[in-house]
């Protein structure tokens, strides 16, 4: 999941790719986040750091309170990057989706070939990077139509792994 997070004036991209890791523009952070008691109350550990940080829900905004400071907090979904796709016996309007590497690492593993079909959320690549292995997966269903292997080899923050011509 895709998101742009403006607080305190700033605006920032967040890619969530499983519950514990993220990309802060661009940058990975583990982090680890838990509602306490049920309560607008949330700890927060993000990278070596914790935090006690408090959570009110407004109109279309968040108030988020961090060591005593007070945020006004939007969150927006981003939509995954869509081109145009090579006419395949279908019309000449579809679109495909480029999945491309959140950081530089090495791309580990290639799970999928040309002509597969995935579903929304189905794990396309592995990249490990910082001792870590990340999970690249596809954000919509669709069919492969370009893998660029081979994989064992470094890959750089937003070289395209695998395309998909969504259904």
């Amino acid at each position: 999941m895709k998101l742009r997070v403006t607080a305190g004036g700033r605006s920032f991209e967040v890619q969530i790719d499983h519950e514990q890791f993220v990309w802060l523009d661009g940058e990975p952070l583990y982090v680890q986040l838990e509602q306490v008691g049920g309560l607008p109350v949330y700890s927060l550990a993000a990278g070596e750091e914790g935090y006690v940080v408090f959570v009110e829900e407004g109109q279309g905004e968040y108030q988020v309170e961090v060591q005593g400071r007070s945020y006004a907090v939007r969150v927006e979904d981003q939509q995954p990057e869509l081109v145009p796709c090579p006419v395949r016996d279908g019309p000449a309007d579809m679109e495909k989706v480029a999945i491309r590497a959140p950081l530089a690492g090495c791309l580990a593993e290639l799970l999928v070939a040309e002509g597969d079909r995935v579903r929304s959320g189905d794990v396309v690549a592995i990249v490990e990077s910082m001792k870590m292995q990340i999970a690249i997966r596809a954000p919509q269903a669709g069919e492969v139509i370009r893998v660029n292997g081979p994989a064992d080899r470094n890959v750089d923050r937003g070289e395209d792994l695998v395309t998909v011509c969504p259904e």
